[in-house]
């Protein structure tokens, strides 16, 4: 990492300096390639294969001189971090992260060795990279997954992800979008949205738009109009 993230690096041994589960110590990977190629030769036969595309290698040449020109107009380097977690010389676990803009870090890649399954080392990741991310000032973290990964679905949900989109990429196929909101009052906006009834004052001052009318249609509304409906009676009569 460039000079500039220094000021980064006691925040990531406070979080990710201690052994996982008090007993795995973690390594940090310099680099995507590395982390890959270890990944390669230590895990990648333990679990099934998939095929995804290289778009960036579709682009050709220029392309890829457009994304460098692209990256350094940019400026600055962005937050990356590559772990591995080990039990001596055998690997336990994986996982990498890196930032996506000013708010929002990504969690990429986290695998977990079958031998070393339902001993808490996938929560405890998250958990770790959650207290990291706050505590470097990002608001949101997100992860992509195939809709079909209940385990780690539910395991993302259970520690406070949200659902807020569903993807089709063309190198990686289906994915389910999750976002953590380190921010309550984003947290809040995001809950509105999918029709929580909560509408207070800081989303108020922060709404702009069409804000001022919602305002005046809801204090011109009748109270009645505000209830809740009463539910409806069921289709085939009472429950026996």
């Amino acid at each position: 990492m460039s000079a500039a993230w220094d000021w980064a690096e006691p925040i990531r041994q406070k979080h990710f300096g201690e052994p996982l589960a008090g007993r795995y110590p973690l390594e940090r990977i310099e680099g995507d390639e590395a982390y890959w190629a270890l990944h390669e030769v230590e895990l990648r036969r333990h679990f099934p294969p998939e095929v995804f595309f290289n778009l960036r290698a579709l682009s050709g040449e220029d392309g890829k001189r457009a994304r460098a020109r692209l990256a350094a107009s940019a400026g600055g380097q962005r937050l990356a971090d590559f772990w591995v977690a080990r039990d001596g010389e055998r690997l336990a676990a994986m996982f990498a992260g890196h930032q996506k803009d000013a708010e929002t870090y990504r969690m990429w890649h986290t695998i977990v060795h079958p031998d070393y399954r339902r001993r808490g080392l996938y929560g405890e990741i998250v958990q770790r990279v959650l207290a990291y991310t706050r505590e470097l000032g990002f608001d949101y973290v997100v992860s992509e997954h195939a809709p079909s990964n209940n385990a780690v679905l539910i395991a993302k949900l259970k520690v406070g992800f949200r659902v807020v989109a569903m993807d089709i990429d063309a190198a990686e196929g289906p994915s389910l979008n999750l976002r953590y909101f380190h921010n309550e009052a984003h947290l809040r906006a995001y809950e509105f949205r999918c029709g929580l009834a909560r509408l207070d004052e800081r989303l108020v001052g922060a709404g702009f738009g069409a804000m001022p009318l919602l305002l005046e249609q809801l204090q011109r509304g009748p109270a009645a109009e505000a209830r809740a409906p009463e539910a409806p009676p069921p289709a085939h009569g009472p429950a026996e």
